[in-house]
């Protein structure tokens, strides 16, 4: 899976992330800001992209490991390593 780009988020994506986190999206990332929420709305956000019938409810029985696979990168994934 290959790290989560920001870059990449649509006016909609960054909208649906503040609404579901509570708070600004330059904030989200803040040591204070609710990680649980935060990271439910940006796998809400990339999941459905690719399945328009992914649920909140779907994205709350991710796991952390999970989560943080989606938003750090997967370090076996192909696409991820350096050519050689």
């Amino acid at each position: 899976m290959a790290k989560f780009d920001f870059e990449s988020l649509t006016i909609e994506d960054v909208e649906t992330i503040e609404m579901i986190a509570g708070s600004a999206i330059d904030s989200i990332m803040d040591d204070a800001a609710p990680k649980g929420k935060t990271m439910k709305a940006i796998v809400f956000v990339l999941n459905r992209k690719d399945n328009p019938k992914y649920t909140l409810e779907d994205a709350s029985k991710v796991s952390f490991k999970e989560a943080m696979e989606l938003l750090n990168g997967d370090e076996s994934d192909p696409k991820e390593q350096p050519e050689g």
